[in-house]
């Protein structure tokens, strides 16, 4: 039987405690207060998720019983339980926008579409949510890394892997009459590998993009998104809000009267 390793976290506690005489130091109360409050947040937001899951499995489960029936993805739920269910990875470049900000996009979005558009949602699962919970389409998509985020509505969930962005599903070729893209990252690299993507899946002739991104690589944008249907990029009316982020955004539209885009719309 081989012998497991010691643990390096049990050894540091060890040789860290055998430096005090006495008992290990304790936390300030404000301090403690603080980390129990993030702890009992992190459990509420993983016991929410975990609910979504099973019942996600339990809709698969039920299918696989009948496979000549398709059942519907539930109704979407609101921006607010979305944020509690749903915690941002920074390592992914996750910052969810505010509930303000998701819903007033979420209709200036809708109010270009027909009831037969197909949109697609690129990595930016809070305006997906938005959107299906405001005022749903059959056509929406979410195309998104996180596979957390395929719980909320299965039927409609695409993985996609910024790194092979030539891989998506046939059927979406040339497809998509509005894309909605928050590019993760602030750079050329990571805007060159969606647009290789993007005029894949748009319709060449009439497609709308919705660009929402730092106006810090504002020269880089241009360059990039300048041709139709992609470009030539036009500042519009939305003025991106996040819940922890900071830094300024902006959102951009590449069709003729894009400027106008969002004028008007309240949350």
């Amino acid at each position: 039987m081989s012998v497991l390793p010691a643990s390096p976290r049990s050894t540091a506690s060890f040789s860290s405690f055998s430096e005090f005489s006495g008992s290990p130091p304790k936390l300030a109360s404000d301090t403690l207060a603080l980390l129990e409050s993030f702890l009992s947040s992190k459990a509420e937001e993983e016991k929410r998720f975990d609910d979504l899951a099973a019942q996600a499995a339990a809709r698969v489960a039920s299918l696989a019983l009948n496979v000549h029936i398709e059942e519907p993805d539930p109704p979407m739920m609101s921006v607010d339980e979305y944020r509690l269910a749903f915690g941002e990875d920074w390592q992914l470049s996750q910052f969810w926008y505010s509930t303000a900000f998701a819903t007033r996009l979420a209709k200036s979005v809708r109010a270009i579409c027909t009831p037969e558009s197909k949109v697609a949602f690129m990595c930016c699962p809070t305006a997906f949510v938005a959107f299906q919970h405001v005022n749903p389409l059959e056509g929406a998509r979410l195309l998104e890394f996180d596979e957390r985020f395929r719980v909320l509505a299965p039927n409609k969930f695409i993985h996609y892997d910024l790194n092979e962005p030539d891989v998506f599903p046939e059927n979406l070729r040339e497809s998509f009459d509005v894309i909605v893209i928050d590019p993760p990252f602030l750079n050329e690299a990571t805007n060159k590998g969606v647009i290789q993507t993007i005029l894949q899946i748009i319709k060449p002739n009439d497609g709308k993009l919705i660009l929402l991104t730092a106006p810090s690589i504002e020269r880089i944008l241009h360059a990039l998104y300048d041709k139709p249907p992609i470009g030539p990029l036009r500042l519009t009316a939305l003025e991106p809000e996040h819940r922890e982020l900071a830094n300024e955004f902006s959102c951009w539209g590449s069709w003729d009267g894009a400027q106008d885009f969002g004028k008007g719309v309240v949350a």
